[in-house]
């Protein structure tokens, strides 16, 4: 009787359909672990945007009832000259930009939200025989860049 010899790195159909499903789930499970850590990194940045705009926005609302008590207090002092009082306490407040000279009397400030970007308040006052709706309007408050762009639209095509 003659003996049949088998190979030795015999390797069937099934071990083959095995190994391709292992190296598939290997591969997906990686790409689904790198994508939930990039999704985790970019909630954390988010998050912490958010904590900042509404630290910003606490601190824009404080300066806000600090313009209206000034306000208040020159209307109440001094209801015939009321603009010119009123840019004199509003003076003294820093970052704190008036503009009462012109049709439209503003006033406009900005509290930094982080290194890029600040919130910009701007203020409409409304005319001394208006006070009965409220010494302003909000007519801003927005988040704008503070820091200039310098953008590099160069295209280095061939480099030497």
């Amino acid at each position: 009787m003659k003996k049949t010899l088998y190979p030795v790195t015999n390797i069937g159909s099934v071990s083959l359909l095995m190994i391709f499903i292992v190296l598939c789930l290997a591969v997906l499970s990686t790409l689904s672990l790198s994508g939930a850590l990039s999704e985790y990194r970019y909630s954390q940045k988010i998050a912490q945007h958010q904590a900042d705009y509404y630290n910003a926005s606490g601190s824009a609302s404080r300066v806000l009832k600090e313009i209206d008590r000034i306000l208040c207090q020159a209307h109440a002092e001094h209801p015939d000259d009321y603009y010119r009082s009123a840019e004199q306490r509003l003076a003294l407040l820093e970052d704190v930009k008036t503009d009462l000279t012109s049709q439209s009397p503003s006033i406009t400030y900005q509290i930094p939200v982080d290194d890029s970007q600040s919130l910009l308040v701007t203020l409409a006052l409304n005319a001394p025989d208006e006070l009965e709706q409220g010494y302003y309007r909000i007519t801003s408050w927005q988040e704008i860049s503070s820091s200039e762009w310098n953008g590099d639209d160069s295209l280095n095509l061939m480099t030497f």
